[in-house]
Formats: C-alpha cells, structure tokens, sequence
C-alpha cells in the first residue's frame, strides 16, 4: 500500500535584524541571486508545494531584492519577540488542506532538497504513528529544518514571549523522529560575515 502524496509547506524564516551580519541575510548573495531564492528553490526540489516566507522590518528591501512570485509574504509585526513569534504567523496561515509544514531559518543554506525530502518520506510512512516532529540528524546532533505534523501545531502556538520551539521538542519527546542524514549542512547556520564566507566555500 502506497502513502497518499503529502501536501508539505516551508515557512522560511526571515524576519531577523541580521545584527551580526550587518545587512539582511536574505539578500546575500548565494551563488549569484539572494540567498532567500536559493533556500525557497531547495524547498520546492525537496517537494514543499506552499512557501511561506516571514519577514521582518527589512520586508521592503527583501521583496525589492528578491522574486518572491508564487511566495506567500507575511510581515512579522514585532519580530523583536523572537523567532517564535515568525514560527506562529507562518503556521496560523496553514489551512488544513496542508499537511505538514517545515520550519526553516534563512540563514540554513547548506539544507539540500535531499534532506527535505527525506523528512517528507519519513513523514509520510510514520504519520499513522504518534510522531509529529521530524528532525533532521547529523552524527547524533539535530539540525535543521524541523518538520511539523499540521494537527500538532497547537503547542507552538501557545508558546509565550521568550520561549522557544525547544520546548515543544522538549515537552513530547516521545513524539519527536530524528531523520539520519550525511549532510553536516544541516547543522549550519550563517549569522557572521566569517560564517557565510566559509559557508559559501562549502
């Protein structure tokens, strides 16, 4: 018995201030276009048909800078309330025709459309059980992005101002999938310019 197809959407994080990095991180340049494109095409490969991408007070320059065309574009109205804040706009606007959705910090460039995929399949053949949080792993450590079971969305959005999505992983341990991978990529993120140097060389 096949799975019946997933329907998975990525929300991408991007309403960070860029502090360290001096300049909106979505608008480096990756390889010749912003960076937010590459990450919004690996999200495609791997198989998310929804894009969500959550900006912050550099919006107008992003959406300047960079094709968002087929991306729906929510503006965080405080995103000094952290990163849970962006997590709960993007899934408040899941409907329930979605059925999982990954959750996705800009700054992870080095995700391949391999390790989407993988958290989707994985999905898809444990979703019958009780795990709703798939998370990619790398020699033991979990990276990102972290795939979300839409009926399982609750717990996030009842996180309070300081708290992060780690508690929710934390809380339900017994719910949470690790999905091997060999991608080290996944553990990385870009918040300096020395990071992205380095990651543009990997």
């Amino acid at each position: 018995m096949t799975n019946p197809p997933i329907t998975a959407a990525a929300i991408i994080l991007a309403a960070g201030d860029s502090s360290r990095m001096g300049q909106p991180k979505a608008l480096l340049d990756w390889h010749g276009r912003p960076l937010i494109e590459h990450v919004l095409d690996t999200a495609r490969q791997g198989g998310c048909s929804k894009l969500f991408v959550v900006l912050g007070k550099d919006a107008e320059a992003i959406r300047k800078g960079a094709k968002l065309d087929g991306v729906t574009v929510l503006v965080n109205p405080e995103p000094a309330r952290g990163q849970v804040s962006s997590i709960q706009m993007g899934m408040q606007n899941l409907d329930f025709s979605t059925d999982c959705c990954l959750v996705w910090p800009v700054d992870c460039p080095l995700i391949e459309a391999s390790d989407v995929r993988a958290l989707i399949e994985a999905y898809a053949g444990w979703r019958a059980s009780l795990m709703r949080i798939f998370m990619p792993v790398y020699q033991g450590e979990r990276g990102h992005p972290m795939l979300v079971d839409i009926g399982f969305r609750q717990p996030f959005m009842e996180l309070k101002e300081g708290e992060t999505a780690r508690k929710v992983i934390e809380d339900n341990p017994t719910q949470v999938k690790e999905v091997p991978t060999d991608n080290p990529g996944v553990l990385t993120d870009i918040d300096t310019p020395e990071e992205y140097e380095q990651g543009l060389k990997l």
